[in-house]
Order: structure tokens, then sequence, then C-alpha cells
């Protein structure tokens, strides 16, 4: 027969190792949820598009995934204006419908310069059925009649 104390002594030897094994089981079942939530969740896309009008070029770019089978998920919209080094630029960017109606607008002032980059937070949802679509149009600071031109993103 065994002693109380042994007895007790093994039964914490018991418990201690019951615990030791459920945190292990606890710690794989979240790793593996964590691996299986990685792997149903939709990867974000990027598109660049461009235009240029005498000399300057504007570069537009989009950040989005597809949040279902009907949705488009756009979560940023960005530009540079390139090779024009004007301080009055002005730019604004547009998440339209395909009828034209804006899901989400940006506007800048006269003070864009050219050589930065600029990034703006959109997060729109947009039925895929509507045809969303990125617009980015520039007005370049030149000499003279100040020309502009239009970019397009097809999500």
């Amino acid at each position: 027969m065994t002693s109380p104390q042994n007895h007790d002594a093994a039964s914490t030897v018991r418990t201690v190792r019951r615990k030791r094994v459920l945190r292990a089981a606890s710690i794989a079942a979240i790793g593996l949820a964590v691996m299986a939530g990685a792997t149903t969740t939709t990867s974000a896309a990027s598109k660049y598009s461009s235009c240029s009008s005498r000399g300057g070029i504007l570069s537009i770019g989009t950040e989005y995934n597809f949040a279902s089978q009907n949705t488009v998920w756009v979560t940023n919209a960005s530009f540079t204006i390139e090779r024009n080094g004007g301080h009055h630029n002005n730019v604004y960017l547009r998440v339209r419908k395909s009828d034209g109606t804006d899901v989400w607008a940006w506007t800048s002032k006269d003070n864009v310069r050219g050589g930065q980059t600029k990034t703006r937070t959109v997060h729109k949802r947009v039925a895929r059925s509507h045809r969303p679509y990125l617009k980015g149009h520039a007005t370049f600071d030149v000499t003279g009649p100040d020309p502009s031109c239009a970019a397009y993103i097809k999500y």
C-alpha cells in the first residue's frame, strides 16, 4: 500500500502533466486556427496606371481585394507626379461606379509638389456588378496654359 505522502506526490505529478498536455493542445489549436484563417482570407492586389501631358506624368495606384464573390474592398489609392517640380499641381482621385457615381472622392488643394507620392485611405466596399474603377486626374503647374491628363484603373 502507498503512503499518503506518495499518493499526494503522484497526484500532483499527474495534475501537472495533464495541465502541460492541455496547454500544448490549446497552443496547437490556436496555431491551426491562425493557419486556417490565413489560408481562407483573400489576398490584397495592386494595380497601377499613368498618363502624361506636356512632360508631366501622373502615376496612380490602388490596393484592393475581392471581399466576396460580389464585392470589391478598396483599401487605398495613391498618386505621384513625375517630371514636374511645380508647387501648384492639382490632383483628384475618385473611386466610381461605371455610371460615373462617386463612391469615394479626394481633391487636393492647389499645392501638390511634383516628385512626392501621396497615399489616401479609401476603405470602401463596392458591388462588382457596378464595375468600379479608380480615376486619377492631374492638372500640371507649368508656364502658360496648364495641361492635364487622367488615368484609370478597373477593379
